[in-house]
């Protein structure tokens, strides 16, 4: 499965997730190993190189294979394959290889012009058929941990579910799941729903107080006003759709329900990001200017004015966390989060898989994350596309029957 990063159970229930392991197991038996009769080993190697010379393959992937081969016995030519094409993947922004695509559809998986795939067709022709043969050949690699256990943690690749990893890609991916599962199920009753309905009615209004966006037709679904209702008691939020869709504009409004509906509004926290600092510049732009529109519709009834200048700068990812120079670990983590009640991120297609964990861990569990992007645009540079994959299933509108009832009361939709 490209570009995994979790499956999605209910994409409308705030977005509710389940870690990557719960996908259909593939059972393998690891005896059907010996039935495998491909190429030699060195041959594969061989072969290798000269893509990697060719340039269809990074020397990178070439030497991850020969690197296994040397300090594993008894390497196959299929499994020496499938290491080199994960690592070549990785390097495309692909946190695995799902070994059945591989196998299968290996053409419209690496999408190679047609002379290197002509090359690596004459190569699978004379390894096994079948994506079974191949994941055995990878469950006897000693430098696979077959089942992700803890007993092979010090082994470089990981093979679950049918999917070969690099070990830290699998890593990332786990404790991303683990994150967004447990954000998404913490919901909160709102406890004053009428307070929220009148709120949401002020900054919803059925005319546009803002003629630059468009607002439903009356009896149509109002999803902006959905999105900012579902929000309000999650602590987990992709506001997502293409571009001109309004997707700041309704940031905008959120942040005026939650400072609205605050308990103690001078305390609310609130943090904006972005993955570049042009994006970050814009987003804050976008916010404080949609802020002070409101204020002159609301007038005293609610000082956005004031919430607006209370907003610090918006910042880049790596800011926020605190980048130090020569090392992947910032400042922020699980130990010593991130002081802040909301975190609004902009241009989340482009957050890549290691980037979102460490985001994720560093925000308090009781704080408020709130994800914006075109899951279509802006792929991230390094592997992992999370907003594509959260977003995956989410036009199904999987509402459970309580969040529907709450919809119903607090938005009027």
């Amino acid at each position: 499965m490209r570009r995994k990063a979790v499956a999605v159970t209910d994409a409308a229930q705030g977005l509710l997730f389940a870690p990557a392991d719960v996908d259909v197991e593939v059972d393998v038996e690891i005896g059907a190993a010996a039935a495998i009769a491909p190429v030699s080993a060195e041959a594969l190697l061989a072969t290798l190189s000269d893509w990697a010379e060719r340039g269809w393959i990074r020397r990178l992937d070439a030497a991850l294979a020969r690197f296994v081969d040397e300090t594993c016995a008894g390497m196959s030519a299929p499994a020496l394959l499938a290491i080199a094409l994960t690592a070549h993947m990785e390097g495309r922004g692909h946190a695995c290889v799902a070994i059945d695509e591989l196998v299968t559809a290996p053409e419209a998986l690496l999408a190679w012009k047609p002379e290197a795939l002509a090359a690596l067709a004459a190569v699978m022709a004379s390894l096994p058929d079948g994506s079974v043969a191949w994941i055995a050949a990878l469950s006897t690699c000693a430098a696979v941990c077959a089942d992700g256990s803890v007993a092979g943690a010090d082994r470089p690749l990981v093979l679950q579910r049918g999917r070969l990893y690099l070990r830290r890609y699998w890593n990332y991916e786990r404790r991303v799941a683990a994150q967004v599962a447990s954000r998404a199920a913490a919901i909160e009753p709102v406890a004053d729903e009428a307070g929220a309905r009148r709120w949401l009615d002020r900054l919803f209004p059925a005319r546009p107080g803002d003629p630059s966006v468009d607002r439903p037709a009356s009896g149509e679904l109002d999803w902006q006003k959905i999105a900012c209702a579902v929000a309000l008691r999650g602590r987990f939020t992709v506001i997502t759709g293409g571009p001109g869709t309004g997707k700041t504009w309704t940031a905008a409004r959120l942040l005026a329900l939650l400072f609205a509906t605050a308990t103690d509004r001078a305390r609310l926290r609130v943090a904006l990001a972005a993955p570049t600092g042009k994006a970050a510049a814009r987003l804050k732009q976008s916010i404080a200017a949609a802020l002070v529109g409101l204020h002159g519709h609301l007038g005293a009834e609610l000082p956005l004015d004031g919430f607006a200048a209370s907003l610090g700068a918006a910042r880049t990812l790596h800011s926020l966390l605190g980048a130090r120079p020569d090392t992947r670990r910032f400042r922020h983590h699980a130990g010593n989060p991130l002081e802040v009640d909301v975190l609004v991120v902009d241009e989340a297609s482009m957050v890549h898989l290691e980037m979102m964990a460490a985001l994720l861990e560093a925000v308090p569990a009781g704080a408020r994350i709130v994800l914006l992007g075109d899951k279509d645009q802006l792929a991230s540079v390094e592997a992992g596309a999370v907003l594509g994959e959260l977003c995956r299933d989410a036009e199904r509108v999987r509402y459970r029957a309580d969040t529907a009832r709450y919809i119903a009361g607090v938005a009027g939709q």
